[in-house]
């Protein structure tokens, strides 16, 4: 697994930023994970969802910004972020998406729950599902989602894009949810857990290079009205 350098941007570079880790990382072969902050604060919305609605509830001064994944709409006024790749060899590119969010975030609860911190996944209900909007995702978990043991406040959430190159997974924690955690020792456990459940060893690498046509048209997509109110 591939360990990309953390680095801040802005919602619209981190977006891009994601999605040419999907379509256009240089050694597409490999499993490849993004940890990532927040140059300033910000709220994205899944990819089908509806502009105006969640415009009309983030306030006007923070920047909105359609993701390439599904969901709904996510905070990132104050949270941990991080994208993964897994590339169509790997057996979980073909799983059920309940099956590959499982996964990620098992290794997900054991970084935090290295820490002693009150959390736990939530467990997928028996039978068939009622289908619900997502809407503000930080108000409702889903199956496999993390939540806090004493009061069941969502900590951990996750959302999906599968293409012929891969299969991009964009996960947040909510860190208000988690006084106490030593980020800087979750990171480390985090990513070790996931080359255990992938079974592909963390390597840190250097930022990647991309062709300069792919990088800038990406960043020009989510940068652009056509993209982001397009719905």
């Amino acid at each position: 697994m591939d360990v990309l350098p953390r680095q801040a941007a802005d919602a619209v570079v981190n977006m891009s930023a994601d999605l040419m880790l999907l379509e256009h990382y240089p050694h597409p072969e490999r499993v490849r994970f993004r940890p990532f902050a927040w140059s300033e604060p910000a709220y994205t919305f899944g990819v089908s969802q509806n502009w105006s609605k969640y415009r009309a509830q983030v306030p006007a001064q923070f920047p909105l910004i359609r993701r390439s994944t599904g969901g709904g709409l996510v905070s990132h006024l104050d949270d941990w972020t991080f994208a993964l790749v897994i590339p169509p060899q790997h057996s979980l590119f073909a799983a059920e998406a309940l099956a590959s969010y499982a996964a990620v975030h098992e290794a997900l609860v054991g970084a935090l729950l290295a820490q002693s911190l009150p959390v736990k996944l939530v467990t997928a209900p028996a039978g068939k599902r009622e289908f619900a909007s997502p809407d503000d995702c930080s108000q409702r978990a889903e199956p496999y989602d993390l939540v806090r043991t004493d009061d069941g406040r969502k900590v951990a959430g996750a959302a999906q894009k599968r293409n012929r190159k891969g299969l991009l997974i964009e996960g947040y924690i909510w860190r208000p949810f988690l006084e106490g955690c030593d980020w800087l020792r979750f990171e480390k456990d985090f990513t070790v857990a996931l080359g255990k459940v992938l079974e592909s060893p963390p390597v840190t690498v250097a930022e990647p290079i991309y062709n300069q046509f792919d990088h800038e048209g990406t960043w020009a997509k989510f940068a652009s009205r056509e993209w982001n109110e397009r719905i």
